[in-house]
């Protein structure tokens, strides 16, 4: 009798010991951030406004002021067909530009996005080292790729109208009737 005693006790702890010391679940684990459509927007527009800025600085800036009409190609392909007129005044360091973007399945990418553009894109204003107010516009601009980074990325794509502000200090507009601002 008291080896079936000392054998169910035995067995007992084995048992208590087992199933008690499952791992638990960490529910304090932070979840994975998600980029909402109000972020996916946000980070299109912040990624054409770095592929206009690039094709500024690599193919206008720098060059005589006056009308435009050139073919380029995209950051990481594509093309770029610009039209239009710049200018510069020396008297308060500000620059106008009134140019067409005709883009062709132009493709940049950066450390928050990756994405391909094609359509009719305007681009009017001005800017010098402490204004800028530009206004990016287009009825139809057809976009898809992924926005974000590191931990978290999100496919993204559409064909529809866009309107992009720019400032010093933010960017804000619409992008399929969806408004946005940074």
């Amino acid at each position: 009798m008291k080896k079936s005693i000392l054998f169910l006790l035995i067995s007992f702890v084995f048992s208590f010991l087992f199933f008690s010391c499952k791992e638990e679940e960490n529910t304090n684990e932070p979840e994975a951030p998600v980029c909402d459509q109000s972020c996916q927007d946000e980070h299109t527009a912040y990624g054409y406004i770095q592929i206009f800025w690039y094709i500024w600085n690599q193919n206008i800036a720098g060059q005589s002021v006056g009308n435009k009409d050139f073919t380029v190609a995209g950051p990481q392909g594509g093309t770029v067909h610009v039209t239009g007129s710049t200018a510069y005044s020396s008297s308060n360091g500000v620059n106008t530009l009134h140019l067409i973007l005709q883009m062709t399945n132009c493709k940049g990418m950066g450390e928050k996005y990756n994405l391909t553009f094609s359509g009719v894109v305007t681009a009017d204003g001005t800017f010098s080292l402490v204004h800028k107010a530009i206004t990016h516009a287009s009825p139809v601009l057809s976009y898809s790729g992924t926005v974000g980074k590191e931990d978290w990325v999100t496919d993204v794509s559409g064909n529809c109208s866009i309107n992009i502000n720019e400032t010093l200090t933010s960017t804000s507009g619409t992008i399929c009737g969806r408004e946005f601002a940074y």
